[in-house]
């Protein structure tokens, strides 16, 4: 009994501490402090230095070391993901004055911010549902993340779409579509599914489409169920890597898709397209992995 309890104390002292993070730390007037790093929360950051604990506003840091801190309680909440999608294309939360900003475009939409939130409206859904989107460089795996609400009787669902207006492969240059309703979510590959030019004209014309073509199709989409109360915030997120599309739901996966057209390289445009109008949306944003950091993976 005793030569275990010895041995049970010498494998607990064998076992490695939790390593100290010390660090320079430098404010946004360039002074710089040593100091071992303890906790990041709520905004503010609570170091060591000589003896004494002090808990220091992290705007007041510099902003290489707001990086580095940010990639640091990613790391130890097992968050790295978040890493990737490093470069901020664009964010919006609406409460500026004077409705949309000049980056936002627009197409059949009679869309219009009003206390604070995007409402999604458009001018004819027989016509064309309405589209409000951002345009910027093209990217390939991105993360857009939005707040909705299906606030009317009319909100039906919404779409986010991926496109790159250059490519003519498609018609309008869409690549990737996630379709969001109260009870289901859909993600499909566009670029090689049911808006490859080809597969379009086949659609529109009177004979539409052929058996063989419709089942083609069905490997081109992926369905998934959910249940999604109607005038409640919710948050999505969806996330491009590779072929690979990842869509959450209040932090909840929801399912994912893999297909080789939702890894074209140069996605130039995301927009929200409302079926039929009053779908809320705030807390928009746009961003995107760096080359470098795709290229590095590749290797």
């Amino acid at each position: 009994m005793k030569t275990a309890l010895v041995l049970g104390l010498v494998s607990l002292f064998a076992l490695p501490l939790a390593a100290r993070e010390f660090r320079d730390f430098t404010d946004v007037k360039g002074r710089t402090i040593n100091a071992e790093l303890l906790d990041l929360q709520d905004g503010k950051v609570k170091i060591r230095t000589q003896g004494q604990v002090f808990e220091i506003p992290l705007e007041t840091l510099s902003e290489n070391d707001q990086t580095w801190l940010a990639e640091w309680d990613a790391k130890r909440q097992g968050n790295e993901e978040d890493l990737y999608y490093s470069e901020e294309i664009f964010a919006d939360d609406f409460s500026g004055e004077g409705g949309f900003g000049e980056r936002w475009g627009h197409y059949k939409s009679e869309s219009v911010i009003q206390d604070g939130v995007l409402v999604g409206k458009t001018i004819d859904i027989n016509d064309h549902a309405g589209v409000d989107s951002i345009r910027f460089e093209g990217r390939q795996d991105m993360e857009v993340s939005v707040k909705f609400n299906f606030a009317g009787e009319q909100a039906e669902r919404f779409n986010v779409w991926f496109d790159d207006k250059d490519y003519q492969g498609s018609h309008a240059g869409h690549i990737t579509s996630v379709s969001i309703s109260p009870t289901s979510i859909s993600i499909a590959d566009a670029k090689t599914g049911n808006m490859e030019n080809s597969i379009y004209e086949k659609k529109k014309s009177p004979a539409g489409l052929d058996e063989a073509t419709e089942e083609f199709l069905k490997t081109k989409t992926a369905r998934f169920e959910v249940d999604l109360d109607r005038e409640e915030w919710h948050t999505l997120r969806i996330r491009t890597k590779g072929p690979l599309v990842t869509v959450e739901i209040d932090d909840d996966e929801i399912g994912e898709f893999e297909s080789e057209g939702n890894a074209h390289p140069t996605k130039s445009l995301v927009s929200l397209t409302t079926n039929i109008n009053d779908v809320h949306y705030d807390d928009f944003s746009i961003r995107a992995a760096p080359a470098e950091v795709i290229e590095s993976e590749q290797k």
